[in-house]
């Protein structure tokens, strides 16, 4: 084998890649990228046998071939390497990296020690925006469980369906404890109706290739989903990922959604999370309790903690308070990854008691992204 191409597009494509590797004292092969020339270009492939993530490097082939080194120590060295000509030559001591100025040789496996790489049957395939897509992510896979107990809820629920004159997707993701869910309209589907359990980590990994992609101008407008029978490819630009879809079935959490709140309350998301953070200091250890009480009259929302150990502290927030008056008790942790994953200047909180869910919405609301919180019983 060998190939030349630019640092640029060699880091780049190596970054892409390399992500999903790691040590394995059984397989070291998983640490490892696959080198394989592919219709004049250069393939890169990384699998954890989990997820396989590949990326073309554009490049000129002079002899074709196939090898596998250390995805990180090679991702590491090629990002020192100055910007430029690099070229890639397999030769019996291993892959020699040569520059102009620089010559080195880094030790790998054959090719067939490389797992096989799956194959997708597509049966249907959607086109979601690039940039919506990596938001959605964001505001929804943090509330994935990170307990193996329930392996439903270790993942992010989608369900692609037509609304309208044309597509939308849903994505939600809870850990029993709270639920965020976010709808965005795609591009266009095909096929039938879908839904599907994805990892979590295989959605941070797409959010993460979206966000690093650069093209010679920038990323792709687009990100096409690919579903088979058990798998799912993520395509972007030059990029796949394929994914294994977890099995069983997400909890009906539509059921669990107040519909009538006896209070609601319009307040600064900034302000609020401020006040959080402040009476997380003082909340008690393992509870991360902090309190809340909706008071109309005063038209205020005050958040309070105390704790034995450290003292106690109140934030009186301002806003538009409606309804009676109400108390509840949430873990802060949860409560501010909500606010944080919300952009808008205010939020509303809709609640009916101290042993309901809080619903937590970007005001105004046209975002469609909801955030529900469990409350902690005293």
């Amino acid at each position: 084998m060998l190939f030349a191409c630019t640092q640029e597009n060699l880091a780049q494509g190596l970054n892409m890649v390399a992500h999903v590797t790691g040590k394995n004292i059984n397989l070291p092969v998983l640490g490892n990228v696959m080198f394989k020339t592919d219709n004049g270009n250069l393939r890169l492939s990384t699998t954890n046998l989990e997820i396989a993530v590949s990326c073309l490097v554009r490049g000129k082939v002079e002899s074709d071939g196939e090898y596998s080194v250390p995805a990180k120590l090679l991702l590491d060295y090629v990002s020192l390497l100055p910007t430029g000509k690099i070229e890639l030559e397999l030769k019996e001591e291993g892959l020699e990296v040569r520059t102009s100025d620089q010559h080195t040789v880094i030790r790998g496996l054959a090719a067939n020690e490389f797992p096989l790489l799956p194959k997708l049957n597509k049966e249907s395939n959607f086109q979601l925006p690039a940039e919506s897509l990596k938001a959605a992510l964001g505001q929804v896979t943090f509330a994935a469980s990170t307990s193996e107990s329930r392996p439903e809820l270790t993942g992010v629920a989608c369900f692609f369906k037509p609304e309208g004159n044309g597509w939308a997707a849903t994505f939600a993701a809870t850990d029993s404890y709270r639920l965020a869910e976010k709808k965005l309209m795609i591009n266009s589907g095909a096929g039938e109706v879908r839904k599907a359990i994805v990892p979590a980590r295989s959605m941070l990994e797409i959010a993460r290739i979206v966000s690093s992609y650069k093209d010679d101008i920038s990323g792709p407008s687009d990100v096409t989903w690919s579903f088979g029978e058990n798998q799912l490819m993520v395509t972007y630009g030059n990029v796949e990922l394929i994914t294994r879809l977890i099995e069983g079935s997400f909890p009906p959490y539509q059921e669990i959604i107040p519909q009538t709140f006896k209070t609601e309350a319009i307040l600064p998301r900034a302000e609020l999370s401020k006040a959080v953070r402040a009476a997380s200091l003082f909340a008690r250890q393992g509870l991360f309790d902090v309190h809340l009480t909706l008071d109309p009259e005063q038209g205020v929302c005050a958040i309070a903690s105390a704790d034995q150990g450290t003292g106690k502290t109140k934030t009186n927030i301002k806003g538009e308070v409606k309804g009676i008056k109400n108390e509840i008790t949430l873990n802060f942790r949860y409560l501010n990854d909500g606010l944080g994953a919300m952009q808008t200047e205010k939020v509303k909180l809709s609640m009916i008691n101290d042993g309901s869910p809080v619903l937590i919405l970007p005001e105004p609301t046209q975002e469609q992204y909801r955030y529900l919180v469990m409350p902690i019983r005293q």
